[in-house]
């Protein structure tokens, strides 16, 4: 998946300059951050215990347990070779979430922009899309850069 480079993921500080950017934002923006600190702490406390995490309009963090079973040629879990449980995260989406996003990613694609204003299909997506007729041959990355 490609990446575009210099782009970090947002942060509490960066979301609460955002919030704090708002028209219809009346708070100050570090009692903004400071909340959103105890909000994303929270999170993590829930997740480390084993709790899901639900983020409304996006969707469910929910953590899971993982145990190697030995299948497809790979070891059963074992504690002298080396395979021990582990934990894993999955997130789902809110389903109007997920539907909103598809529509744009259509919409710019549609549009000459191929991928998402902050992420682009990588290399490999664009020509599977030029050879499947989605995209036009001579279709370029015109949002970031590719890997």
């Amino acid at each position: 998946m490609a990446r575009v480079k210099g782009t970090k993921a947002l942060s509490a500080y960066k979301m609460a300059k955002r919030i704090s950017d708002r028209k219809d934002n009346v708070y100050d923006k570090r009692i903004i951050e400071n909340i959103l600190n105890m909000y994303m702490d929270e999170c993590r406390k829930a997740l480390l215990s084993g709790e899901r995490v639900q983020i409304t309009k996006v969707g469910t963090i929910i953590p899971e347990v993982k145990v190697h079973e030995g299948n497809f040629n790979l070891p059963i879990c074992n504690k002298d070779g080396g395979n021990p449980p582990y934990t894993k995260l999955r997130i789902r989406r809110n389903n109007l979430l997920g539907d909103i996003m598809n529509r744009l990613l259509i919409k710019n694609i549609e549009n000459g922009i191929y991928g998402l204003d902050k992420l682009p299909f990588s290399r490999q997506q664009m020509d599977i899309l030029k050879k499947s007729g989605y995209i036009p041959e001579n279709a370029e990355i015109k949002n970031g850069d590719d890997e």
